[in-house]
């Protein structure tokens, strides 16, 4: 298999003000095609350090793929540094500033001279057009080196993603002959722990020894992949298979199920999308009280267009006075039990359902840290209420972690446990 390097290429990256997203992304794509990556860099956008990392990684049958420094602004040199090391000049493409010329004009705006230099491309190799942006992906010969590329990839992900998927790799995959993608189902769980994931699916997995399986963690998530190579015989009738009983076995924790026909599943949906999806087909709406996740699931919930079909709103619970004016927690219930506590948890849907005349609530009230808790409420104490006008299910937990962490488990928590009770609900007419 040929050397393939990553060079990451950003100022902001090195000083920690952004993270990088494009590794995890290229990695995991190489590797479904059998190609690996051989090592991965991090270098700044200045003068020389582009050209230095080429030269330094350039032989014979090698690829180097980069990320970044391909706008139109002074401190942008990734072009350029690649010309320098390869020894692949730059030309100008009139016919690609004339339609970056057109797409400006149908926004009403004037494109400036400086972005000509979007359309300098190499004059041995091509280019990948940005239907999202304007820097096209550059793709460099290098005579000196025969059967090596250099492809440069514009930085932000909205447009690396799209040119990745959809040109890049595939340019890719035929130029060296890299094998079809492996036939793939994922399958997303909530809630399960990875050691009972991984115990529970070996005696599924028995008798399947070339079944791939692999795990992407998230907080109160975890993605698992099985896989199969793309000619392998009757993998797609063994996957499905395996994910029914793997689904069988989980029925409270597996909320998600996507096949790969390619390089992408037929549809990814996350659990909040999967609880609005099924909220659509109920024709019914939901709305969150939240204290220690501070709108997180709210945030969640809004991050989908669309979803003020079924999400009405929510309040942000943080102080007792919100607590009992707008969602009528009662002070005897604050001063006997506490803000923290399940009779707080339960008042506080029911008060958000008077005051929203949604369909379902979801109320979270908890001492996400560092400090506020104590020997009978310690920190990451977590009571999590969801329910509608005939039942309200109310549930207790002890998180350990820090801040960030409790808040977003205490948030999975929440559509976990309304996911549950739509499945197991039927719909009132």
């Amino acid at each position: 298999m040929n050397p393939i390097h990553l060079i990451i290429i950003g100022d902001e990256l090195l000083a920690g003000k952004r993270q990088d997203k494009h590794l995890q992304k290229i990695a995991s794509t190489l590797a479904s095609r059998g190609a690996e990556l051989t090592s991965c860099e991090s270098i700044r956008d200045v003068p020389g350090a582009v050209t230095e990392a080429i030269k330094n990684r350039l032989a014979n049958d090698t690829l180097i793929i980069t990320t970044g420094g391909l706008g139109p602004t002074v401190d942008d040199l990734t072009r350029e540094g690649i010309s320098d090391a390869t020894g692949t000049g730059l030309r100008f493409d009139e016919d690609l500033w004339n339609k970056l010329k057109a797409r400006y004009e149908r926004r009403g705006r004037k494109i400036s001279d400086s972005s000509r230099s979007q359309a300098l491309v190499p004059e041995r190799g091509t280019f990948f057009p940005n239907d999202f942006g304007t820097a096209p992906g550059l793709v460099f010969e290098c005579e000196q080196y025969p059967g090596s590329l250099v492809v440069a990839l514009p930085g932000p992900p909205r447009e690396l993603n799209p040119m990745w998927d959809d040109q890049a790799l595939a340019f890719l995959a035929e130029r060296y002959n890299w094998p079809a993608p492996p036939r793939r189902i994922l399958l997303r769980f909530v809630m399960a722990p990875e050691a009972g994931i991984d115990e529970k699916m070996r005696p599924i997995l028995k008798g399947h020894p070339d079944v791939g399986l692999s795990s992407l963690i998230r907080i109160g998530r975890v993605d698992v992949t099985l896989s199969l190579p793309s000619d392998y015989p009757n993998n797609t009738a063994i996957l499905r298979e395996i994910a029914d009983r793997t689904q069988d076995e989980f029925q409270d924790f597996v909320f998600s199920r996507s096949e790969f026909t390619g390089e992408v599943p037929d549809r990814l949906v996350d659990l909040e999308e999967m609880v609005m999806d099924i909220l659509r087909l109920r024709k019914e709406t939901l709305a969150t009280a939240e204290s220690c996740t501070g709108g997180l699931i709210s945030k969640w919930l809004t991050d989908y267009p669309g979803s003020s079909d079924v999400f009405w709103g929510g309040v942000i619970a943080y102080d007792n006075s919100i607590k009992q004016n707008l969602l009528k927690v009662s002070t005897g219930t604050l001063d006997t039990d506490g803000a923290v506590s399940e009779s707080t948890a339960r008042q506080m849907v029911e008060g958000l359902l008077d005051l929203t005349q949604t369909t379902w609530g979801i109320g979270v009230t908890g001492i996400a840290g560092p400090g506020g808790g104590s020997e009978e409420k310690p920190v990451g104490l977590v009571y999590v209420a969801v329910g509608n006008r005939e039942r309200i299910e109310v549930k207790r937990y002890e998180f350990p972690g820090d801040r960030e962490f409790v808040r977003e488990l205490s948030a999975s928590v929440g559509l976990w446990m309304l996911w549950r009770r739509l499945i197991q609900t039927e719909p009132k007419e």
